[in-house]
């Protein structure tokens, strides 16, 4: 049985060797339908949470072109396809922050059940917003983005969905799925490996205990038999 783990006190030098076999597939790369949801991961509409009063310019579902199967949120401002941020107000992508920055997301997006979420390979998302709403929210809010949910580029992963992902890619060779997601992890600090001493954000961290509880996300989100 996979069990809760601190994914936050990991450090690189405990896990250089497995996780040497898993850099090729850890490697964020662009078109993998990152960028804080490509895939869906990012709200359906949002809200600040500056007084909890509502935004304008919710976003619909990703436009065409794009991986996508659920709309993202933004304040007001273009947002490209699952809840990138396009430059909040046409401005450039910017990167999400990382734990040194004290990244603290003003606007999240809801966990309200849509339409969407019923669709195949959404079932992780879904599962997150009824039982890890707080950290889901977290992770994938903006104004600022962080680096949980944001990648390096609007085309990177994240942290979460780059775990996700390498979880996903190397569960078939490995035969213990907590050592795999530890490395995995580990493997993903993305843009924040320096930044953060190659320790992934605590909203990330929040988030993958979270959702690798069995009681909540584990058989949606990483799924090992």
């Amino acid at each position: 049985m996979q069990t809760k783990s601190s994914y936050r006190a990991l450090n690189w030098t405990l896990l250089v060797g497995v996780a040497a076999s898993l850099a090729t597939a850890c490697v964020v790369t662009s078109g993998d339908g990152g960028g804080g949801g490509g895939d869906g991961f990012g709200g359906d509409g949002s809200s600040s949470t500056a007084g909890k009063t509502s935004t304008t310019g919710g976003s619909s579902a990703g436009t065409a072109g794009t991986k996508t199967t659920g709309g993202g949120g933004s304040t007001s401002g273009g947002t490209t396809a699952g809840g990138a941020p396009d430059g909040v107000g046409g401005d450039p992508y910017v990167a999400g922050l990382c734990e040194a920055d004290s990244p603290t997301p003003t606007v999240e997006p809801s966990c309200s059940p849509v339409a969407a979420d019923n669709d195949m390979g959404r079932e992780c998302v879904k599962c997150m917003k009824a039982k890890c709403c707080t950290e889901w929210k977290t992770c994938f809010g903006n104004t600022p983005t962080t680096a949980c949910g944001f990648g390096a580029t609007a085309a990177a992963d994240g942290q979460f969905e780059c775990i996700l992902n390498c979880f996903s890619d190397n569960k078939a060779k490995e035969t213990d799925a907590d050592m795999l997601l530890r490395d995995c992890t580990s493997m993903c600090t993305n843009q924040c490996d320096a930044a953060d001493n190659g320790l992934p954000l605590t909203s990330t961290s929040d988030l993958v205990d979270c959702a690798n509880k069995p009681a909540n996300c584990q058989t949606d989100c990483f799924p090992f038999n």
